[in-house]
């Protein structure tokens, strides 16, 4: 599919866990087509790379180097006051920020840009265990009628890999 027949159903913002899990499954060392072919999704706008996922990644210094690389490369977008607004309305009536450790703070920014701008979301989170648990992103998905997907060969097929 090129650029001009992209819709945004097919355009998914990635969490921080598929990254480091591709990091993973394909060292950057050993698999530059790959990631060559990753960074042309992101400039063909197939993906959405968001600055707070760049800042959530933390010890991988391959994959940090290489989104340094696409923020540089003005590839990655910062969220803004919309985005932020609308997560904060989703934590309230989908908690999922774990109020002692904040983890998961980055998880309703993801969701909020998500319906915000009509795309889906690529992570490989599982859904809650127990209505007790706090909420997942495919939780909430399922709630807001966010397309998301939790399988790399899912996100390779419809994003044309």
């Amino acid at each position: 599919m090129d650029n001009q027949t992209q819709t945004t159903e097919n355009v998914f913002v990635l969490d921080t866990n598929t990254l480091i899990n591709f990091s993973i499954w394909h060292p950057m060392e050993y698999s530059e087509v790959f990631w060559s072919k990753l960074e042309k999704m992101l400039e063909d706008g197939k993906w959405i790379l968001l600055d707070v996922v760049v800042n959530e990644v933390l010890y991988d210094k391959k994959l940090k180097s290489w989104l340094k690389k696409q923020k540089n490369k003005k590839l990655v977008i910062d969220i803004n006051d919309d985005v932020r607004n609308r997560a904060v309305e989703i934590n309230s009536k989908y908690p999922m920020i774990d109020q002692d450790t904040g983890k998961s703070t980055v998880d309703t920014y993801l969701v909020a840009y998500a319906e915000i701008n009509q795309v889906g979301i690529f992570t490989r989170e599982s859904n809650r265990n127990t209505t007790d648990d706090l909420h997942k992103i495919p939780d909430v998905c399922k709630e807001l009628s966010i397309k998301y997907i939790r399988y790399p060969r899912q996100f390779m097929k419809e994003s044309n890999f």
